[in-house]
């Protein structure tokens, strides 16, 4: 009796130390919008991918249906600039431009990104979860 028990507690903690993987479609980047922080009650961090590995990076006054008329690929005077690449539900990027350099490292998560991100210059770090946003 004491050896079905102990087996069956065994087989019980091992089933639970296994985690249930992500579903692949939960580790996608959406293309049509921008993934925002909140920096402050004035300003957010913003990050926005293309389809073609491209990825950018600024910050922003919290009203977003503005960021489309200065956000995109062409200016290089407002956004870090890189190229981003995704590995299951991982994704990494270097952007830089004419105010810096940073790298980010994070996990995907349905419309949500958690990020480890590091500014070059300073060295500082920070940790940050981006949410999408439809424009």
């Amino acid at each position: 009796m004491k050896a079905r028990l102990i087996l069956l507690l065994t087989i019980v903690a091992f089933s639970f130390s296994f985690s249930v993987p992500e579903k692949v479609s939960d580790c996608t980047v959406q293309y049509n919008g921008i993934y925002a922080y909140k920096l402050d009650a004035e300003n957010s961090a913003i990050i926005r991918f293309y389809e073609d590995g491209t990825v950018l990076a600024s910050t922003s006054v919290n009203d977003y249906m503005d960021v489309f008329s200065w956000f995109h690929k062409e200016n290089k005077d407002m956004v870090l600039k890189g190229t981003y690449k995704i590995k299951k539900c991982g994704i990494s990027f270097d952007v830089s431009g004419m105010t810096g350099e940073q790298k980010y490292q994070g996990v995907i998560s349905g419309n949500t990104i958690e990020f480890d991100l590091k500014d070059k210059s300073s060295k500082k770090s920070a940790k940050r979860t981006y949410t999408f946003f439809v424009l």
